[in-house]
């Protein structure tokens, strides 16, 4: 839809607040409970927004939530027996969270969770590892993040499918992989802890999973290091290039591209890093604004190449493009029949076909 969510910062030590960013309604902080000292929000899906408050007095620490916009109510998931804090860091359409949890102080920490059915589950013992991570989670139900001992020396990220546990390799040439989100085909993006032999070092390098091939995303040029944080059903990858500075990139198909490079000339600023890309190809970054002298949120939306509804190219939409589009109806597949979900959910519906008609003539 367009909806954002993230965090502000009120001033340069100031305490983090989890908003929630709207075209209707520009931006709102999402209230919390008492004794929230900070809060993030991390994703959203529909009004259902998942993060993590920080709270005193006796359940002092980390705690993740969801937050419902509609009805304006507040759940705080807790932690499970024996840990003191959690983090939500992705949510699907079903309601579906994953984070990961611990204890401060005894550890094991962190393990991978599922939340449903309004009940956190812990499946790190899915993967017979120390510690894992859960960070991203498709309507499907499939789940990415890493296992290991250690996010440096040993992590391998993964996916999971209802306790089954398919573990991906290392980033080509690398150490480490992790994965940070995936997409309704099961691609993955992330990053791992790579050796350059230029640099003599050991350094972070992005990495795209597609079509089950394991693939290196090196960074800009100019700089050392890169990281993927988001990929959509499109396999477009989006993340950061960085060393002392940073900077927004977009990938696809082998092809990396500076999103600053990409963008019309009407933000006045640099963008530092991409952290989000829907289905829709909408693009969320965090950048500098010169204007404001002060870091901001940046949305980003695809230009309009064409007639929504325009199925055949041919410049009008008429009873060709909707028999294509009847002919589609129903889930998507693969890309060749997706042409049709002129929304960008991954369904040819009623929502479609009003897109079509609307554009009729």
């Amino acid at each position: 839809l367009g909806w954002v969510v993230g965090h502000v910062i009120s001033c340069v030590i100031g305490p983090d607040v989890a908003f929630l960013w709207t075209p209707q309604g520009g931006l709102e902080v999402i209230p919390m409970p008492p004794q929230t000292t900070q809060s993030q929000a991390v994703a959203i899906n529909g009004s259902r927004i998942v993060g993590y408050h920080f709270v005193s007095g006796d359940e002092f620490g980390a705690k993740a939530f969801l937050y419902d916009y509609e009805t304006d109510e507040f759940t705080d998931l807790g932690t499970l027996p024996g840990g003191d804090w959690s983090q939500a860091h992705a949510i699907n359409s079903d309601g579906e969270i994953v984070g990961f949890w611990g204890n401060t102080v005894m550890g094991p920490s962190p393990l991978a969770f599922i939340w449903r059915d309004g009940e956190i589950i812990d499946i790190n013992g899915d993967f017979g590892t120390i510690n894992s991570e859960a960070n991203g989670i498709t309507d499907e139900s499939i789940v990415t993040g890493w296992m290991g001992s250690s996010i440096l020396a040993d992590a391998r990220a993964f996916i999971w499918d209802d306790g089954k546990v398919t573990e991906l390799p290392p980033i080509p040439g690398g150490i480490t992989s992790e994965g940070e989100a995936i997409n309704s085909f099961g691609d993955v993006a992330g990053r791992g802890r790579f050796f350059d032999p230029e640099l003599d070092a050991t350094v972070w390098r992005a990495f795209a999973y597609v079509d089950g091939e394991a693939i290196r995303i090196d960074p800009l040029a100019g700089f050392t290091e890169s990281i993927a944080l988001d990929i959509n059903n499109a396999q477009i990858v989006v993340g950061g290039s960085f060393d002392f500075d940073i900077r927004a990139f977009v990938w696809k198909d082998g092809v990396l591209a500076d999103l600053n490079d990409l963008t019309r000339p009407s933000f006045n600023g640099d963008m530092t890093v991409a952290s989000g890309i829907n289905h829709t190809g909408q693009i969320i970054a965090r950048g500098h604004s010169d204007d404001l002298d002060a870091t901001v949120g940046i949305l980003l939306s695809a230009i309009d190449q064409g007639i929504p509804g325009d199925l055949d190219n041919d410049g009008q939409v008429g009873v060709k493009d909707l028999l294509i589009l009847l002919g589609s109806w129903g889930p998507c597949d693969n890309c060749e029949t997706c042409s049709a979900d002129l929304n960008g959910d991954w369904v040819v519906g009623v929502d479609d076909l009003l897109i079509l008609l609307g554009n009729w003539g």
